[in-house]
């Protein structure tokens, strides 16, 4: 449910305008500054979590992280703050699709899918040297933005919504009661509340590789509680299961990074889309640029 009535009203030095996206934590608008003709987003969280003190606390120290972090694969949190009975983010404004409703209008083969997977893996690789897991990998997280690079134009990739991360040292912080995280997407150690590392974050990228390339999630169920227990408990398929001419060196580094043990996963983003890379590289050119959809099982 969205946070009603906030168009006009100001946090900081930020004037809120139209409600532009909404998620299960908070809602997302478009606001402006006095003085300053940039657009900004401000994700402003829902009500009931300000009444909780150590949510609270996590906020605000994840917010003072958050806004450390300078990556061109990340959007930049410049402020937040506690006001008003509101917490917020300040955020850059990407104008832009998400991966998720790119996926809905278009398919994807191992080269168009390596586009996207290379600046998520850079970014997640930086975040995780500054002790920052993620944590909700999903398509709806990576955002596509067209953007001018000289007198041509590029497709420049954001990851957002660090601001439900976790960060590695802060074991105090987390027994709030909130789950983090979407069935679909979330690692075997994710779902049993156990410690998470960046091997962590690597599964749930694997998983969106997964659907981008197949066009369906690794596993499948209408509860969402034994959706979740089938990446504790449950094979994924093998790609070449449902897509009989699935390439097999690409297989192989899918299925590593879905590994239930973290160790047997990548170690790294970087690991991953390097082993990625070099998978491509072994394909033909037809195989490259082939498309191995076969959709949601029916």
């Amino acid at each position: 449910m969205a946070v009603q009535s906030l168009e006009g009203l100001i946090l900081g030095e930020y004037t809120i305008g139209k409600c532009i996206g909404e998620g299960g934590m908070g809602s997302v608008y478009h606001a402006t500054r006095s003085d300053d003709p940039t657009d900004f987003a401000i994700k402003v969280m829902l009500p009931e979590y300000i009444r909780d003190e150590e949510f609270r606390r996590r906020f605000k120290r994840e917010g003072a992280l958050l806004s450390q972090l300078q990556h061109p694969n990340i959007i930049p949190v410049f402020s937040y703050g506690d006001e008003s009975g509101y917490l917020y983010y300040v955020m850059r404004m990407v104008k832009g699709v998400s991966l998720y409703d790119l996926m809905q209008k278009r398919r994807f083969s191992p080269i168009s899918a390596w586009q996207i997977l290379n600046p998520v893996a850079k970014a997640l690789d930086y975040a995780h040297s500054r002790n920052v897991i993620h944590r909700d990998i999903k398509p709806g997280n990576i955002l596509i933005e067209v953007v001018k690079d000289g007198q041509a134009t590029k497709n420049q990739i954001y990851l957002a919504d660090f601001g439900l991360s976790k960060v590695l040292d802060w074991t105090k912080l987390t027994q709030t009661g909130i789950s983090v995280g979407t069935p679909e997407y979330m690692s075997p150690e994710q779902v049993m509340d156990h410690p998470l590392t960046p091997a962590s974050d690597v599964y749930s990228l694997c998983v969106v590789v997964f659907e981008m390339l197949l066009g369906r999630y690794p596993f499948y169920d209408k509860r969402p509680d034994r959706l979740a227990l089938k990446h504790v408990g449950e094979k994924p398929p093998a790609p070449s299961f449902l897509h009989w001419s699935f390439p097999r060196a690409l297989e192989s580094v899918v299925l590593q990074g879905l590994e239930k043990s973290p160790e047997k996963r990548f170690a790294s983003a970087n690991e991953f889309s390097t082993a990625y890379a070099n998978a491509v590289r072994s394909l033909t050119p037809e195989e490259r640029e082939a498309e191995y959809y076969v959709g949601k099982p029916t």
